[in-house]
């Protein structure tokens, strides 16, 4: 039997994939991040208890582990499967209202299949406080919400210093701001308008993204994700104590057809030194 993971399109949960700040998703079935990604994870249980894996930072991603079987109503299905989906919805700081999927739909053998998935945010460095609550929906119209019996779910953010600061700006330059030490903390602040190839949309919605790259002192490569969409979202690198140098480069991909370019100041990449 062949499975294909393809997702059948409908517009409460395409709405919810664009909605959200800063993201990406990474399917799971019903397995948790891997031990060791150094991600922090917010569990919802089954059993209705919730649990916080690690430390959640500003200028860090947080991942939503949300178990479907707390939201057990609202099962509609039709001619091509199940016709249901769970969201989170939250806020950053008593800002706008944001929306992400917590669980996908997989087809197989031509049957639709909701199955629970993570999502995760990607905190601006500026981030305090962050509240959420899950809602399930399906095509009849039937809906219903876990919202900590109406007080939501409240996080506080860590706030770790932040020393220094990558500016790169829409009209080429780059400039560093703060000391950048070792053991001290770097924000990248980057311009997506720097990249103008690519630009296609699906439906209405950016199919592109922006992804910084770094390493130091030429060692592994490691990458975020720097907007949403046309929306910049700054993030933070945690410095290593023995560091001497980091280097940056940046792609544009677009989801739907083979295109890419690269700002990587030609080939040279930008590279700062570390105090």
């Amino acid at each position: 039997m062949t499975l294909s993971r393809v997702l059948r399109s409908v517009p409460m949960m395409a709405t919810a994939l664009i909605a959200a700040l800063g993201v990406f998703t990474a399917p799971a079935g019903a397995s948790p991040l891997p031990a060791g990604t150094g991600t922090p994870v917010l569990h919802f249980n089954a059993d209705g208890s919730t649990s916080v894996e690690g430390v959640i930072e500003s200028g860090h991603p947080v991942t939503i582990d949300f178990d479907p079987a707390r939201l057990p109503g609202c099962r509609g299905a039709d001619e091509y499967g199940d016709s249901w989906g769970i969201s989170v919805q939250y806020r950053i700081d008593g800002g706008d209202l944001r929306v992400y999927p917590v669980t996908e739909r997989v087809t197989a053998d031509g049957k639709d299949t909701t199955i629970r998935s993570l999502g995760t945010l990607q905190l601006r460095p500026d981030t305090h406080h962050l509240q959420m609550w899950f809602v399930n929906q399906d095509r009849s119209g039937c809906q219903e919400e876990d919202t900590n019996h109406g007080a939501n779910y409240q996080f506080d953010i860590n706030q770790p210093p932040v020393l220094a600061r990558a500016t790169y700006r829409a009209d080429w330059s780059e400039t560093l701001t703060g000391p950048l030490r070792r053991g001290g903390a770097l924000v990248i602040d980057y311009d997506p308008a720097r990249l103008p190839q690519c630009r296609a949309t699906y439906r209405g919605y950016p199919a592109w993204d922006i992804t910084a790259f770094y390493r130091f002192d030429g060692g592994p490569v490691q990458s975020a994700p720097v907007n949403q969409g046309a929306e910049a979202i700054p993030f933070r690198i945690d410095v290593p104590a023995n560091a001497q140098k980091i280097e940056t480069w940046f792609k544009i991909s677009n989801y739907y057809a083979q295109c890419s370019a690269y700002d990587s100041d030609y080939g040279k990449n930008y590279t700062f030194s570390i105090n």
